[in-house]
């Protein structure tokens, strides 16, 4: 019994540390970003991808993992990097998901969600 409880708890821990470790890149407008997004995010949106990231991560080896919506923007984001030689650009879909996977988020829409269950 214990053994299972082990195996989910590092696997949280694990995913944890995944998300603190890594770079997360939104490319959805600023409008959006602004409402919601994921802790520690960094915007950049799609149309700005390729200058935006070559300024502030010049090397192609770093690891990025890119987001907005629906999974459609930051598919196009990925593979405009990868033409330009990063080499660790991944694709992690919408917001939704990453929400639904635990993933922590703030901004105006978050902050007055909160405010109204407050009692």
């Amino acid at each position: 019994m214990y053994s299972w409880i082990s195996a989910l708890l590092l696997l949280c821990l694990s995913s944890l540390a995944w998300a603190g470790d890594e770079i997360w890149i939104d490319v959805r407008s600023t409008e959006e970003f602004q409402q919601e997004h994921l802790v520690g995010a960094i915007h950049i949106p799609h149309t700005q991808i390729a200058k935006g990231i070559s300024k502030r991560y010049p090397d192609r080896n770093t690891p990025l993992n890119l987001y907005c919506r629906s999974g459609r923007r930051s598919q196009l984001a990925t593979e405009a990097l990868q033409a330009l030689g990063y080499t660790k650009v991944v694709n992690r879909g919408g917001l939704e998901q990453l929400k639904q996977a635990g993933m922590p988020t703030e901004g105006s829409l978050v902050n007055a969600e909160a405010l109204a269950t407050q009692p």
